[in-house]
């Protein structure tokens, strides 16, 4: 198993976080592609190396890196060369610092292929996935605010080797009431577990991903979910550890704790729970 962490959870410092990488023995960091205290995207190519040569210096590679998180939607008009151009940069950044990949939020997808939404989608991020396969960049849909079937039907759709699946089991059960608030609809417990369930979700994805996200959630009955920290919410990772292993992938398994008093703490914790998994 080959674990990452993101260096800058619970603080500011990548190197810092590095550190604490390197004491809990995990292979990888989990990095940020723009912004933030490296600010890779307005660094030169031999910037780049240069970071690259520090982390790997600590003995570290770099599983992926975190792209766009909400703030892009590749459906939307607004914005959408701009959107184009600035994922075609990070295709650049990601093959100079991360062998090319990396996540990504682009809006959230019709669950419904007609309509000029879906097709602006589609051909919005085929041009940057394109792209990206030209140069030996590949991006991988994070999972959450659709059902992973619709993630399948567009990485289908597309049929770029530059599109994949960074599979995040806990948003899939975080997004549903959300959705629900976004499209002014009652939240229906039964059929968000029904299109969101993360193992099935796994089942559905797990040709195209190459790259997780270590994280846990729980979903209630009155549309009330949050993050909690892995192995105590109701993601089930003891069985999507067993359909990763399954269908034999050989990718990272980032540790992704966004909340929490001590999320640092947290994530050395899931750092031991991931290990015990296999």
């Amino acid at each position: 198993m080959k674990i990452a962490i993101i260096p800058t959870t619970g603080g500011s410092d990548p190197y810092k976080g590095m550190e604490v990488a390197v004491q809990l023995g995990v292979e990888a960091v989990h990095i940020s592609g723009y912004g933030g205290g490296l600010d890779l995207e307005n660094k030169s190519r031999s910037e780049r190396a240069e970071i690259l040569k520090r982390i790997r210096g600590y003995g570290l590679e770099v599983s992926a890196l975190i792209g766009w998180g909400g703030n892009v939607d590749l459906g939307e008009e607004e914005g959408i060369k701009e959107n184009i151009a600035w994922g075609k940069r990070l295709n650049e950044v990601a093959v100079d610092v991360a062998e090319g990949l990396w996540m990504a939020h682009v809006g959230i997808m019709p669950e419904e292929e007609a309509g000029p939404r879906w097709s602006l989608f589609r051909d919005s991020l085929a041009e940057i996935v394109n792209h990206g396969a030209s140069i030996g960049a590949t991006v991988a849909l994070e999972t959450g605010p659709e059902p992973p079937k619709v993630v399948r039907k567009m990485i289908e759709d597309i049929g770029s080797s530059g599109l994949r699946v960074n599979f995040d089991p806990a948003n899939l059960l975080l997004w549903p009431p959300i959705i629900a608030k976004q499209h002014n609809v009652s939240f229906d417990y039964a059929a968000a577990m029904e299109k969101f369930d993360p193992v099935e979700g796994l089942r559905t994805l797990i040709p195209y991903v190459v790259h997780a996200h270590a994280k846990d959630s729980v979903l209630r009955p009155d549309g009330s979910a949050e993050e909690v920290p892995i192995g105590t919410g109701m993601t089930n990772w003891p069985v999507l550890y067993s359909i990763f292993q399954e269908n034999g992938y050989k990718g990272y398994y980032a540790i992704e704790r966004e909340c929490g008093e001590n999320a640092m703490e947290d994530v050395r914790n899931a750092v031991g729970f991931l290990r015990s998994l296999g």
